[in-house]
């Protein structure tokens, strides 16, 4: 009888660890999946926010996304910080008229990959651009941007791109 209560008592406590352990676990599951699902919702909405500012010649929306602290690169291209950035932004403005279609989206914790097709109308000589790239976004901690690395072979575009500011 006492070895029976023993056991009960083992098995009650046993099951006991058990939940709380999947509770932690499940908990930690959540909070990565969340940060993840963090990450793909502003690769998904910072690209809206582009377009809409390219169709009204403002980066101000698109500018949001990002950390004061940022840096962009592209090829032959490097920004860093708020005030570079917005000056690089608002030149891109005033450059083309174009579009981001985002064509396929991965995220692993706060660093995400998009696959993505930029279209673009060069306003100064009315050539037609497009580049199709790859885009590595960096969260940080604010929940913004932190890093962004576009990488497209740049061979057809650089001449547009001489005059952009940070340009090396």
């Amino acid at each position: 009888m006492l070895f029976n209560r023993f056991v009960l008592r083992a098995k009650v406590i046993g099951a006991a660890l058990v939940l709380s352990v999947n509770g932690i676990v499940i908990q930690s599951a959540s909070a990565a999946g969340s940060v993840a699902m963090q990450a793909e919702s502003l690769m998904k909405l910072a690209p809206q926010a582009y377009n809409m500012g390219m169709r009204n010649g403002d980066p101000a929306k698109w500018n949001q996304y990002f950390e004061s602290k940022v840096r962009r690169t592209a090829p032959g291209i490097i920004v860093e910080g708020e005030a570079a950035l917005q000056a690089y932004n608002q030149w891109e403005f005033d450059t083309f008229n174009a579009k981001w279609v985002t064509k396929r989206i991965t995220v692993h914790d706060l660093v995400g990959a998009m696959e993505y097709e930029w279209s673009a109308t060069h306003k100064p000589s009315g050539d037609k651009v497009k580049i199709d790239g790859v885009a590595m976004f960096e969260l940080g901690m604010s929940g913004k941007v932190k890093n962004i690395d576009f990488y497209f072979d740049s061979a057809g575009v650089d001449k547009y791109f001489q005059s952009a500011p940070g340009r090396k």
